[in-house]
């Protein structure tokens, strides 16, 4: 008796993923260790898709702002191209204005040649982002499909189990039948039968307590075997939507090195029109046509990038689902987010909110745009932020209110931008300003977060 309610005590705490003394039942102890051990994969693979929708993320915002400067660098060459080569060169004077403007052009593209080396060095950065993205998204798979068949073997062993019950129900069933016939032939004996008779009471009875607690037994194992059914679906979906993602980052990828060759050509191209711009003064009609078809390639190049981006747009959206879809699954009890997990994505925010400030500070100082992620939902704690919601009650309403307060922080980044653009220099220093006053309340509602996680 004493051991079938132990048991039963243990189903639970299986049922629940509580740690319990398994160690008297080998078979439940399997069970629990792979449930903790498929808990703790979910884990990792939820880390590594935040890391790698983040990374993407961070991809996507260097690839457009490096190509957008591509863009630009094109038309500065073409108005370039155009002061010279759009001017009549009639007399002496024309003659001198037109080589002081060669001198300029000469000047210009060796400038132009140190832009596009630094834009080739930030898509050859890009590109070994995208390779450390596919290889972590190749192993992600492996471990999702590990899990799964960890979930398959672990209903296997249940559907034994209800096997074992099922037979211990029809020996109970038995043995009460046994008991009953018993207690007749005693009731016959008389007094002689008596004794048997409450023998054979106490065995009717044992017998239907065992088929209860068989009972609940079997209940237990089918709400482990129905968890475990849906985990192991959900980890079907993962594997399926990381192939997709993994097939997609491989396309990019390949379109990445292509456009990574085609900088590094119009690199070698506009090296080449500096040496015939500083030897061959006289052969400007074959400048001339150097830079057209340079201009030309440079836009090309431009328009081509943008393409490129497109499909890591696809896989950053793909990467954001299956991580909101990984949080939704947290909600049940075998994925459930630790408190200290919680605690350390709320750790990497903060983190990664003083980065993002930093930034903001240094486009200030040197009046210079850099690449700033502007969209909330796409920063480190934007993609964290609206996958889940904390399973702690008294956190709820600074969660909630965080959201507001972190699209308002982003605006301040949009408005320093277009102050910058506008030259107003003194407008985008007090922008910084509010913007790090601002951020003072953000970084007290996470830390709050934080001690009531680890409350």
């Amino acid at each position: 008796m004493a051991t079938k309610r132990k048991q039963t005590i243990l189903l639970k705490s299986v049922s629940q993923l509580h740690e319990a003394d398994y160690s008297k039942d080998p078979e439940l102890n399997d069970i629990y260790r792979r449930l903790v051990k498929g808990r703790q994969q979910f884990a990792e693979i939820l880390d590594k898709n935040i890391k790698s929708v983040m990374q993407i993320s961070s991809l996507d915002l260097t690839l457009q702002h490096q190509t957008d400067k591509i863009i630009d660098i094109s038309d500065n060459v073409a108005r370039a191209t155009e002061t010279i080569f759009g001017t009549s060169l009639d007399n002496s004077s024309a003659m001198g204005r037109t080589n002081n403007q060669h001198e300029e052009l000469t000047d210009t593209i060796i400038e132009v040649s140190s832009k596009t080396e630094e834009v080739y060095r930030k898509i050859e950065t890009g590109q070994n982002e995208l390779t450390t993205i596919k290889d972590l998204s190749s192993q992600t798979i492996e471990v999702s499909r590990e899990m799964q068949n960890d979930m398959d073997e672990l209903i296997r062993i249940i559907n034994r189990m209800n096997e074992v019950i099922a037979g211990i129900d029809s020996i109970s069933l038995e043995t009460n039948l046994l008991a009953l016939n018993a207690s007749v032939e005693a009731s016959r004996a008389g007094d002689a039968g008596r004794g048997f008779a409450v023998v054979a009471e106490k065995i009717r009875g044992l017998a239907e307590e065992t088929q209860k607690l068989t009972g609940n037994m079997g209940d237990y194992l089918n709400n482990i075997k129905n968890a475990s059914k849906k985990s192991a679906a959900s980890a079907a979906n993962t594997v399926s939507s990381l192939g997709t993602m993994t097939e997609k980052i491989k396309n990019v990828w390949e379109l990445n090195d292509e456009n990574q060759q085609h900088v590094s050509d119009v690199n070698e191209s506009i090296r080449s029109i500096a040496a015939v711009s500083e030897e061959l003064s006289g052969s400007m009609s074959q400048m001339e046509e150097q830079l057209r078809n340079s201009t030309n390639f440079m836009r090309k190049v431009g328009h081509d990038l943008k393409k490129a981006v497109e499909p890591v747009v696809d896989i950053e959206r793909t990467l954001d689902e299956t991580v909101k879809q990984m949080g939704a699954m947290t909600e049940d009890a075998f994925f459930h987010l630790e408190k200290a997990e919680f605690s350390a994505y709320l750790n990497s925010a903060i983190t990664a909110h003083h980065s993002w400030l930093s930034n903001l500070k240094k486009m200030v100082q040197e009046k210079n745009v850099i690449p700033l992620q502007l969209d909330s939902t796409k920063c480190g704690f934007g993609h964290f932020y609206y996958a889940m919601t904390p399973d702690i009650p008294e956190a709820l309403p600074i969660w909630d209110g965080l959201g507001m307060k972190h699209q308002r922080f982003h605006r301040f980044g949009a408005e320093v931008i277009a102050a910058l653009n506008n030259g107003n220099y003194p407008k985008a220093e007090m922008l910084y300003r509010e913007a790090e006053d601002f951020s003072k309340g953000l970084i007290a509602d996470m830390e709050k977060l934080m001690q009531l996680a680890r409350a």
